[in-house]
């Protein structure tokens, strides 16, 4: 993997668009360019991060692994699974993806529940301030973190609290032993995960789609086949295919029916308890994390989407591009809530460089700031 550092044309672009209060539209792969709320081409200028790539450090006996923000999620995968260990927060791998977007929208995939977030394994983070301050965070190990956890904090901050640039994250080894079961079940019957969650099983994915429940097993040769004969079930021949569709949105679930495809159909992620009952939204469902993740295709309005989940304690996020104001791609924050996230963007970026008005736009008013806190 050839490696770059180009760490300082970064901060030279960042310094001059802080003179000029320029916007930026942070750039990696370009792989999610359809998530998050339309940024305008004409009015930001784009900040790529490809130039920025390559492994800095990785020590396999440390579990340890340095990156560059512009570096390939495919490469890296390729590196850690030369090694026998992975990215134990499973993210979706859509093509072009780079380790920074991944960390940028915090997206994690089937192994969430059972293996922590994407957030959970960041080390530490080197990032450029809308100050154009080039700041470090954290560190190499668990625990060396003092006052506030900055690193995690840019996970899923959709690049408005700045420009990552490196990050270490913890990595694990892979499992000895995977096997997945498919079970017959009722559709939207997600309260079947619940006692599976209370057993010591060695799960390591929980989906639901249509009347099939698959139970993704992983660990010593030992304990994944005890399993297997507890639960019961039909073993999926191809299950690395299963998951990666699902993770990787290219299972039939994703690529019919919606507004992208030519269909009439949004796709939205709802984020609610395990144990949360069905949404009163009609429409399709393919349910991830034992329940806690709903994939949703239909044609309801957002309001109806947005109510329905805070109805239930969860929120929902807009998958499918969309150039509507009044179909946000994110719930809408309120309250108290609204005004801690405006002084966080404050205190990171108070000119609202980075992507402004992709995540949460009613935070990006520049003419009511809300008091910077100092980090």
């Amino acid at each position: 993997m050839t490696s770059n550092d180009d760490s300082a044309a970064l901060l030279e672009r960042v310094t001059e668009a802080y003179q000029n209060k320029t916007p930026l539209r942070i750039v990696g792969g370009d792989s999610k360019k359809a998530l998050g709320n339309s940024v305008s081409n004409n009015d930001h200028a784009p900040l790529s991060m490809l130039g920025h790539s390559g492994i800095i450090s990785y020590e396999p006996t440390e579990l340890v692994v340095t990156v560059r923000a512009g570096t390939p999620l495919s490469e890296l995968n390729n590196a850690l699974n030369d090694a026998g260990q992975m990215l134990a927060f499973e993210p979706p791998e859509f093509p072009n993806s780079t380790i920074g977007g991944v960390l940028a929208c915090g997206l994690s995939g089937p192994r969430r529940p059972f293996n922590g977030s994407a957030r959970d394994y960041v080390l530490g983070m080197r990032v450029i301030n809308g100050q154009a301050q080039d700041l470090s965070f954290g560190g190499e190990v668990m625990k060396n973190v003092a006052g506030y956890d900055v690193s995690r904090l840019q996970v899923g901050a959709w690049g408005s609290l700045g420009v990552l640039l490196d990050m270490s994250m913890k990595v694990l080894p892979k499992p000895a032993k995977e096997l997945t079961l498919r079970q017959d079940s009722p559709a939207h019957a997600t309260d079947a995960f619940a006692s599976l969650l209370r057993q010591s099983l060695p799960l390591s994915g929980a989906m639901l789609i249509g009347e099939s429940r698959y139970l993704r097993l992983s660990g010593s040769d030992s304990a994944v086949l005890a399993a297997a004969a507890q639960l019961g079930g039909d073993v999926i021949a191809d299950d690395v295919a299963l998951w990666s569709s699902a993770r990787n949105h290219t299972h039939e679930f994703f690529t019919t029916g919606l507004k992208v495809h030519g269909g009439v159909n949004t796709l939205w992620r709802v984020s609610v308890s395990d144990y949360a009952p069905a949404l009163d939204v009609a429409g399709e469902y393919l349910y991830e994390w034992a329940g806690a993740q709903r994939w949703l295709k239909t044609e309801a309005p957002a309001s109806e989407v947005y109510a329905a989940a805070a109805k239930l304690g969860g929120h929902a996020t807009r998958y499918s591009a969309s150039d509507d104001p009044a179909e946000p791609a994110f719930q809408p924050v309120l309250g108290p809530m609204r005004r801690l996230q405006a002084r966080v963007r404050d205190s990171f970026d108070q000119q609202r460089l980075f992507n402004r008005g992709r995540f949460h736009p009613e935070l990006d008013n520049l003419d009511a700031p809300s008091g910077a806190v100092s980090v």
